[in-house]
């Protein structure tokens, strides 16, 4: 997997007033926009442009101003030499690569989460007040500078925590986790830490981002633990399908054959044997006993004529159950 991120180096905020001048929206109009221009203008207008809202944005925004300022923040952090990113010798030459960048101190991570989030502020304030058809395209191609440093200071954020998510993913790693699948998501959690990140709340981004990245890495294992057991279960579950429907197949092929070799047993009766077998016990397809007076009736004899006759019937039933055929087909 490869990650690359721009190298950046966010110039200075104080030019930001003196490139704009008056507040969006206020700028003079030069000339009417260009179709380009105006494509332009409607693609800056389908974004969502997500930033994390701080009360100096709008102050410095009403004052012209071009916000924070590496020789107005706190610690002045661009003079400040960073911490050098140290790396494992053993490290694998592309994770080396993703760590290239150097780490952060406080003051140079404050100073550029309030100037991404404020050239965002700058940029959605400019979006939200565009008519695409009447528009100074000068304050346009300004806005879409101040994007494209706003993505410059994030993807220089990225590369200095990049080495926070190796540390971590590799913790998490399973026989069914890879490593580069877990690195993937921790990725992303960072991308989205990032952007959620609220410099003004007192405490460092590392902190911010270890406990987004170990919750994504807990719940992708949760996940895949869930996805393996309903797998499971599905195959357990077609398995007893299976069993039951072989179970069945097999009960209706054995009463098959006894059905089978009770019609040949019933054909070596005589007519009026086979009529008072099938009705008492209900082998006519009619699924109903029927009492020996019924049977009486229908054949025109005595009700107990028609008992014996259901005796003499047994006794010779009997003797085709002693058939080795017929036997075998029986105790199948």
């Amino acid at each position: 997997m490869t990650i690359s991120f721009a190298k950046c180096r966010p110039r200075p905020a104080g030019s930001l007033a003196q490139r704009t001048g008056p507040a969006c929206g206020q700028g003079r109009r030069a000339g009417s926009p260009s179709q380009e221009q105006r494509e332009r203008a409607r693609q800056l207008l389908s974004q969502e442009i997500d930033f994390v809202p701080n009360t100096e944005f709008r102050v410095w925004h009403a004052a012209g101003e071009g916000g924070p300022s590496p020789a107005t923040s706190a610690g002045h952090p661009e003079g400040q030499a960073t911490s050098p990113n140290r790396m494992p010798k053993d490290m694998p030459a592309h994770l080396a690569r993703l760590c290239e960048g150097d780490l952060l101190t406080a003051p140079q991570e404050r100073y550029l989460f309030q100037r991404m989030n404020y050239l965002k502020y700058r940029a959605n304030a400019f979006r939200s007040a565009l008519d695409p058809d009447r528009f100074d395209s000068r304050q346009l191609e300004e806005a879409e500078r101040w994007l494209a440093e706003a993505n410059q200071i994030r993807d220089r954020i990225l590369k200095a925590n990049m080495r926070l998510v190796i540390s971590i993913v590799k913790k998490y790693v399973t026989p069914h986790q890879s490593f580069d699948d877990m690195l993937s998501d921790g990725t992303m959690s960072l991308m989205k830490a990032v952007s959620k990140f609220d410099y003004d709340r007192g405490f460092r981004f590392s902190t911010y981002a270890y406990r987004s990245i170990s919750r994504t890495a807990c719940r992708s294992i949760m996940d895949h633990r869930r996805i393996s057991q309903r797998h499971l279960q599905a195959n357990e579950d077609i398995n007893e399908l299976a069993d039951d429907h072989e179970d069945t197949s097999r009960r209706e092929a054995g009463w098959a054959s006894k059905r089978a070799a009770v019609e040949r047993m019933l054909h070596g009766l005589d007519g009026r044997e086979r009529f008072i077998i099938s009705g008492r016990y209900a082998l006519d397809g009619q699924g109903k006993e029927q009492s020996f007076q019924n049977l009486a009736d229908v054949l025109g004899l005595s009700k107990e004529r028609t008992r014996q006759l259901e005796q003499r019937a047994f006794s010779k039933l009997r003797r085709l159950v002693n058939d080795t055929e017929t036997q075998e087909l029986i105790d199948e």
